[in-house]
């Protein structure tokens, strides 16, 4: 390496010219052997005083063989001094020379790229030799100065700022989701309200302050915004009449088919497949459209051997011009919700089970032929095929809507018991599938409830009851039981349930307070079996209280959206095997069992939104009823 002081007077007669460091258009077997020190050219030739330098020749016309033998001399004491090329002799094939005049009057001559083996780049200045070592230094110092400074520029600054705030908040971002995921997220919200109790004596104004929580839960199929009854053709309550609910389709009975008292909802249609019975209704419009067919089963034997029918609509057996829906195997001696569904869009026949889908098959075209009555219980258009087909059991509640039902809604529609908003004033009615009827004694309506109006219990005499919940009735069936309320004591009977309207018979307080306060929940098994959560406090708020029982999770307590106790261990339900009664507010017979809630009798406070399943409901379930 050349030295920053003054150069001996003894120079050596080759010029040692730096290698261009540019390998893009170089043959790459020569890229691997270069070296940036390597000497690539020697010049020997006389200098004058001309400043300009000429292009040999162009790359793409020249016979580079012409070059060869030029040879001119270059004396030693001419080397220090100040020079200018006029003539050269290089002892390589030339390159196409390229000159570009810089600020300090220096020359710089690079190569443009040609398809030869060989390369050369010649440098010459307007100096003397050691002014290109000087020059050389200067440019390799300014290099390192760039390379080493470029992250110090403000600019650079800058962006390493930036990068390094949207890196940091992307990883903020990415821990906030993993600490909350699969939480429920809440945000507090404070209200005033103003509360009027009005009953046929008095009314009440009470101005208060309120906290609710906006909760985000997971899907659900609770509080879902449907109308059930919406495009109806036709309903059969069954309850002691073959009239038809819309009394157009009301049906004509065959071979004397009965009613029972112990049906699902109230009374029930009773066929017996022995005596050849069902009966049929004028044609309903199913053909080339979408609809939903519902129906309660109880089935008390299969004497059939293959099909025993719900419903048929043939013109003549044969594909595409029969709707038949039978069942082969369903549990005899329990109630079982069966749903059709078929979608004209899709062409989607689908088959329902208790609310759940069991079973799905895609027809070739929409049901065909030409209006025929509606048989229920017996299809006599498919004997030949499949023989004698008559029902033999209980039917309840079958009901046909010219569109596709939901899966959420045919759950509510098996699964919903009974469903009180209190919002209709003065009228007690079930907002639920099943219009479960009621009777109330010493209640008013508050005017504002948790959502809407609320019922109002404020003597010891106060109650509603309501009747027809068979499911509620049923041997270790699943259910649940969601209300909320406002105490105005922390005493008393929730709900109360019994076999009898009289409250006498199977019967027991399910919901309450303990005599310190607290909520009780409990069943019967072998004996009251219960479990305790916290005593809420007696204020303006509303809480929500939710009871479950399956025979896989136990019985469990929600207050407010947290299950506050369970009771695995509790897995039978010993029910009255009949259909049950429902008292809100009171117990009205202290004989029953009445386990770890108190003695007192009647709840004072207010409920609002009561809601009976005959299933269990999930945590999410319970968080979606929290958030209405």
């Amino acid at each position: 390496m050349p030295s920053t002081g003054p150069r001996s007077l003894k120079q050596p007669s080759v010029v040692r010219c730096r290698r261009h460091r540019s390998r893009r258009h170089r043959p790459l077997k020569y890229q691997s052997k270069r070296s940036v020190l390597q000497p690539i050219h020697i010049v020997r030739g006389k200098f004058n005083s001309s400043t300009e330098i000429i292009p040999i020749a162009d790359e793409k016309t020249t016979n580079t063989s012409q070059y060869n033998s030029i040879h001119q001399e270059i004396s030693r004491s001419t080397q220090l001094s100040s020079f200018q090329p006029k003539t050269s002799s290089i002892d390589s094939y030339p390159s196409w020379l390229h000159a570009r005049r810089i600020t300090d009057r220096k020359i710089h001559v690079s190569p443009l790229n040609f398809d030869s083996d060989l390369h050369s780049h010649v440098s010459s200045c307007n100096g003397s030799y050691g002014e290109i070592l000087t020059h050389k230094r200067n440019r390799k110092k300014q290099k390192q100065a760039v390379y080493t400074c470029c992250i110090c520029t403000p600019l650079c600054t800058f962006l390493c700022t930036l990068a390094t705030f949207i890196l940091a908040t992307l990883l903020a971002i990415i821990l906030v989701i993993l600490l909350t995921m699969n939480k429920p997220s809440t945000t507090i919200i404070t209200t005033t309200v103003q509360v009027s109790v009005s009953s046929s004596t008095s009314t009440t104004t009470i101005s208060s302050t309120t906290s609710t929580t906006a909760t985000i839960c997971n899907s659900s199929c609770v509080n879902q915004t449907w109308l059930s009854s919406s495009n109806l053709l036709a309903k059969w309550t069954f309850n002691g009449t073959f009239l038809d609910e819309t009394a157009i389709y009301s049906a004509t009975p065959v071979n004397s088919p009965s009613f029972i008292s112990s049906g699902y909802v109230y009374q029930s249609l009773s066929l017996s497949a022995a005596s050849s019975q069902y009966i049929y209704s004028p044609y309903i419009p199913l053909l080339n459209s979408s609809f939903t067919i519902e129906v309660w089963l109880y089935p008390t034997g299969y004497p059939n051997s293959i099909d025993h029918s719900i419903l048929g609509l043939c013109t003549y057996p044969g594909n595409d011009y029969c709707l038949h829906i039978t069942i082969r195997e369903i549990p005899l001696s329990t109630w079982t919700h069966t749903a059709f569904v078929f979608d004209i869009n899709t062409l989607k026949m689908s088959i329902y089970f208790d609310g759940y889908l069991i079973g799905t098959e895609i027809s070739a075209i929409p049901l065909q032929g030409t209006p025929n009555p509606v048989t229920i219980g017996y299809i006599p258009g498919i004997v030949a095929a499949y023989g004698n087909n008559y029902f033999q059991g209980y039917m309840d509640q079958l009901t046909i809507v010219s569109r596709v039902k939901l899966e959420c809604e045919i759950l509510d529609d098996a699964s919903l018991v009974t469903y009180y908003t209190f919002d209709n004033s003065p009228v007690y009615d079930d907002s639920g599938p099943n219009s479960l009827t009621s009777t109330y004694l010493a209640t008013s309506f508050v005017l504002a409830g948790h959502s809407g109006k609320a019922i109002s219990f404020n003597d010891s005499t106060a109650y509603l009851q309501i009747s027809g919940l068979t499911a509620l009735g049923t041997n270790n069936k699943a259910f649940s039981i969601s209300l909320w309320i406002r105490p105005y004591a922390l005493s008393g009977t929730l709900v109360f349930v019994s076999s009898s309207p009289s409250g006498t018979g199977w019967c027991i307080s399910m919901l309450g307070f303990a005599v310190n306060g607290s909520i009780v929940a409990q069943i019967l098994s072998s004996s009251a079996e219960s479990v305790f959560g916290p005593a809420v406090p007696v204020s303006s708020t509303w809480h929500h209280i939710v009871q479950t029982w399956s025979s896989t999770n136990g019985l469990q307590l929600y207050v407010d959206n947290v299950l506050v106790a369970s009771r695995p261990s509790v897995i039978t339900y010993s029910a009255s095997s009949a259909s049950n009664y429902v008292r809100l507010a009171n117990r009205p017979n202290n004989a029953c069992l009445y386990g770890g809630i108190g003695l007192q009798n009647a709840y004072s406070g207010e409920i609002d939104d009561f809601k009976i399943y005959s299933r269990e409901l999930s945590k999410d379930d319970v968080c979606a009823l929290y958030r209405s």
